[in-house]
């Protein structure tokens, strides 16, 4: 009886820790999926371009005042005498050997936060254009109205999959409680029936429900870990690196593991008890 009460508490452990490790997978994906967003949002380039009589120190003056901007990530100046250098590395000859003189202004790169072009991009392309000295401004807006669009498009499919992943796992895991107590609904029963009050039979399944939550979490927790390493790793190794892009510091695997722990008290602590009530309700010829 023994080992079949420990089978019987392994068994849900697993089955709840194998449920909450698809979600917390799932939860790591809808992260890195909005850090890999942020990402290619904040290395889209927005260039000012400036005339050729902008001297290095003006550059540098003006790229430092833009780096100031709440809504700007970074900025690099490029001189006309770089921008030429960079041009000829490109062309594999000196094309102002052949002009006479150096055509490329000179430009000051600038990256947006992710935020700024959610919100002021309209404002900071107008401030960037009215700069004293800028000739032209230049900025990939196909590119962004691409990756918004996605953005979007992803955001209503992880949604919708989402609700249908955590009704799925609501019944799997609820299922999951119900055989386990089903399989003591004769000890529920044994122990109604010599007196013993509805909380006191309750509160042993409940308790032992809640301590299997925790160590499902944990190892849940552990395997999702384990898992967004390998995945970085074999991404990195087969195509570019992600390191950068996908670190997560201990405050979002904090969050993380939270999510898994507190979802998972939400289902199986009240799986548990309405299970169990359930049998206390039954007459007794009604448990064959």
């Amino acid at each position: 009886m023994q080992t079949k009460k420990r089978f019987s508490g392994w068994s849900v452990m697993i089955s709840v820790c194998m449920v909450l490790f698809v979600l917390g997978l799932f939860g790591m994906l809808l992260i890195n999926t909005q850090k890999l967003t942020t990402y290619l949002q904040e290395n889209v380039l927005v260039i000012l371009y400036f005339d050729n009589q902008s001297a290095e120190e003006e550059l540098i003056n003006r790229s430092n005042t833009i780096a100031a901007l709440p809504y700007v990530k970074n900025t690099t100046y490029i001189t006309g005498e770089q921008a030429a250098l960079d041009y000829k590395e490109v062309l594999g000859k000196d094309f102002i050997e052949v002009l006479g003189n150096n055509p490329l202004p000179a430009s000051i790169e600038v990256n947006l936060n992710a935020v700024a072009l959610d919100d002021n991009l309209d404002s900071a392309l107008s401030y960037f254009k009215n700069m004293d000295g800028v000739t032209g401004v230049e900025f990939q807006q196909d590119l962004v109205e691409q990756i918004n669009n996605n953005k979007r498009i992803a955001g209503f499919v992880m949604i919708g999959a989402a609700m249908i992943l955590l009704l799925v796992s609501l019944v799997l895991i609820n299922n999951t409680i119900r055989l386990d107590v089903y399989a003591k609904r004769f000890i529920v029963k044994s122990m109604q029936l010599v007196g013993a009050s509805e909380w006191f039979i309750i509160k042993p399944f409940v308790l032992k429900a809640a301590w299997l939550t925790v160590l499902s979490s944990i190892f849940a927790f552990i395997l999702i870990v384990l898992c967004n390493k390998a995945v970085t790793n074999w991404v990195e190794a087969n195509f570019f690196e992600v390191e950068h892009i996908f670190k997560s510091d201990i405050t979002i695997y904090s969050i993380l593991f939270a999510c898994i722990a507190i979802l998972g008290f939400c289902i199986v602590v009240p799986s548990t008890y309405f299970a169990t009530k359930k049998y206390l309700r039954l007459r007794l010829n009604d448990l064959y």
